[in-house]
């Protein structure tokens, strides 16, 4: 028994303590993620799929426990003793976690197996959401970006030295990601080595997401692509594939020559636009600029920023073309998103475990 606290607003009587011998835990919220996993009935699923994998432990268990462990706070593969305490294995049946190294060996030795089999899972379980969420879209934005994951060892295959802005120089990995815009949905995930150019592997990907779009019942499809992505065959890759697109173009001189002549925006008049052709496409640029007169009273225009979008969009003014572009700036938020559940953290010495 506690004591009374008279000297406290409220009621001053005395706590009565009581103890059972139920097990507490802090994962109670966990309970949405096992309701979920055992109504999609995601582990028959998997298991009946993977049934030649080797191993103790049975696949549907070992992609729950790194699904859990992400939600749960954890990252490393160090952290999965974490699950085996607080109750949180008793929460989902486990009889046991396996170990780190158990773990990294079974990530090696499943990914060829496994990776495929999660990315169609992932699309089966986006498609079952808009399903019950007022059916599959009729429009929609198809947005890919790509990030640099750090490394800090040496054994983890694929970790090499490229574009890593925060790092220059320390070994990376290179994964493409792959959003909706309207439904904020992941499509999927590619990874790749620290010198993967933005753009390797991006267009058989994108005919692929494209063709499962398609499939579903998206009639009108728009892809948002950075500068990374701009190349004459990703051009007539979209083109082929009969899609809209808008597509950063980098701000070069050979790149200027295709514009014509500026004009000012009516609204803003620091804003300037101008178009041309470009791979038989619509190339839009938008500048913003600031006026000077000199000493002998003459006005001249320097320019501030530029920003150049390629597009097939007929009629559309260089200004809509560059909201546009700039709305589907929301997959950088995704990403920084699943950063920060720990996706990605977690390195072994094998691409295909790190994929997985």
């Amino acid at each position: 028994r506690i004591g009374s606290r008279p000297h406290v607003q409220g009621s001053s009587a005395p706590l009565r303590l009581r103890h059972s011998a139920g097990e507490l835990t802090d994962g109670g919220g966990l309970l949405l993620i096992r309701r979920t996993w055992d109504l999609l009935d995601l582990g028959a699923w998997l298991d009946r799929r993977a049934s030649t994998l080797p191993g103790r432990f049975r696949p549907s268990l070992m992609v729950e426990l790194w699904v859990v462990l992400l939600l749960y706070g954890g990252g490393w593969m160090e952290d999965l003793q974490r699950l085996g305490r607080r109750g949180v294995r008793r929460l989902f049946g486990w009889k046991a976690v396996p170990d780190p190294t158990t773990y990294g060996r079974w990530l090696r030795r499943s990914a060829a197996t496994l990776v495929p089999l999660l990315d169609e899972l992932l699309w089966e379980l986006v498609r079952r959401r808009w399903q019950v969420t007022g059916g599959t879209p009729k429009r929609l934005t198809l947005l890919l970006d790509s990030t640099v994951v750090r490394r800090y060892g040496l054994k983890q295959a694929g970790a090499e030295k490229g574009y890593n802005p925060q790092r220059p120089g320390r070994p990376s990995h290179h994964p493409l990601l792959a959003f909706t815009a309207e439904t904020a949905d992941c499509l999927g995930v590619i990874w790749r080595a620290g010198s993967a150019h933005t753009a390797d592997g991006a267009i058989p990907w994108i005919r692929r997401l494209v063709e499962r779009l398609r499939r579903a019942g998206v009639h009108e499809i728009t892809l948002r692509l950075d500068k990374g992505f701009f190349s004459k065959a990703m051009v007539e890759a979209l083109e082929e594939l009969g899609v809209a697109y808008y597509l950063k173009v980098p701000d070069w001189k050979w790149v200027r020559s295709e514009l014509g002549s500026a004009r000012p925006s009516r609204k803003d008049r620091k804003l300037f636009s101008r178009s041309g052709t470009l791979y038989g496409a619509r190339l839009l640029s938008v500048e913003r600029r600031r006026r000077t007169v000199d000493a002998l009273g003459i006005e001249s225009f320097e320019v501030r920023d530029r920003a150049n979008v390629l597009t097939n969009v007929e009629g559309i003014h260089p200004l809509s073309a560059w909201r546009r572009y700039n709305a589907g700036a929301v997959v950088e938020d995704r990403i920084k998103e699943m950063g920060e559940l720990g996706v990605g953290r977690t390195a072994v010495d094998d691409l295909g475990g790190n994929h997985l």
